[in-house]
């Protein structure tokens, strides 16, 4: 329990990818925001197997000892859950008062998620007035597996911390953009590129009103490196990020990088094409790339050229304050696309629900 007069503190924010698990702390004071920690910690591969945690003990282990490297003394987390354990949906429902809603929503859930209701947890929020039917009102529905929050409640827990808010992935994408940026009048499109899934959160006035868990991600040009050159996982990745491409030759390089992310266009497309069907009005003012695979050599020009929409990395670190000689501007920059999602949650307060 939070003592009455207790003080609104930041929690941790921690976010627990397929690759790695990253965890960053901020202050808040006089609405100015100051970078107090943060850091990567890779996992073992095949940690997580097919989006699913096969490996508990041995995250908890990196969560325990990244906490420890880092001298994070707090226990209380905030944490997000994938994607694909989440459904979020905008209903049109007529206006009507919050008690009246929360009947609603208790007698007619079932028709719109296709889960068990038994099996989820839900929560909503209004959000607007209908665009088109001025006496409807628009509904923001969310609904998580209680088995993936459990999940992500018990690794936690093993790893010795104490999870007080457990948050979309999508969600802390928007806070951490609208904290640094702000949206204002436009419509952006985020892209958060992880090791095997890209996020794909669309937001009108800071509003998301299009989300997208697409199967694709930066293990999948590692793969491709790996097998066409027989080499190891490892040396593979740091081939994709640049770092040891010197080794190989150029032209198979590129081919490689060509044939993959093709595909990735191919799929980001769908889904744009998809939301232009339901949003024929609301055109993409910009897409911000952030996640660790972001930062492939080439990929950003590669979008923009594609996708026909101006395209550029988005580094919330480097847009707030931070001591310079505690945090090399070099590596703010390299590491911050990485933090988005844990820069969102470390947003969240300790008094919040």
């Amino acid at each position: 329990m939070i003592p009455l007069f207790s003080k609104s503190e930041n929690l941790v924010g921690l976010d627990i990818g397929s690759h790695s698990v990253k965890l960053l702390q901020v202050s808040s004071s006089n609405d100015a925001l100051r970078l107090m920690n943060m850091g990567v910690a890779h996992l073992p591969h095949e940690s997580f197997v097919e989006g699913r945690l096969a490996k508990p003990e041995v995250v908890a282990e990196t969560i325990r000892m990244l906490a420890s490297h880092l001298k994070v003394k707090r226990k209380s987390l905030a944490v997000s859950i994938s994607g694909y354990d989440v459904m979020i949906k905008k209903i049109e429902l007529p206006t009507m008062t919050e008690d009246e809603l929360a009947a609603r929503m208790q007698s007619e859930l079932g028709q719109y998620i296709p889960y068990n209701i038994d099996e989820v947890d839900v929560d909503y929020q209004v959000i607007d007035v209908s665009k088109n039917r001025p006496n409807f009102m628009d509904v923001l529905l969310v609904a998580a597996k209680k088995e993936s929050v459990a999940d992500f409640n018990n690794l936690l827990k093993l790893a010795g911390f104490d999870p007080l808010v457990v948050d979309v992935d999508f969600f802390a994408l928007s806070n951490s953009f609208e904290a640094t940026c702000g949206f204002g009048d436009k419509t952006v499109a985020l892209f958060d590129l992880g090791a095997s899934k890209s996020l794909m959160n669309i937001a009108h006035k800071g509003m998301p009103i299009f989300t997208r868990s697409i199967s694709v991600g930066g293990n999948q040009l590692t793969e491709a490196i790996k097998d066409f050159f027989n080499i190891s996982f490892e040396e593979a990745e740091m081939v994709k990020l640049g770092e040891s491409e010197h080794k190989y030759p150029i032209k198979e390089l590129e081919d490689i990088f060509v044939s993959t992310v093709s595909g990735w266009v191919t799929q980001y497309q769908r889904a744009l094409d998809f939301y232009y069907h339901n949003f024929p009005d609301d055109r993409i003012d910009s897409i911000y790339l952030s996640g660790g695979s972001c930062q492939i050599p080439g990929l950003d020009k590669v979008l923009r050229e594609q996708l026909d929409i101006p395209v550029e990395v988005f580094n919330p670190v480097s847009r707030i304050q931070h001591d310079t000689k505690l945090f090399d501007p070099a590596y703010v920059d390299y590491i911050g696309p990485q933090m988005t999602i844990s820069f969102g949650l470390a947003l969240r307060k300790n008094r919040e629900k």
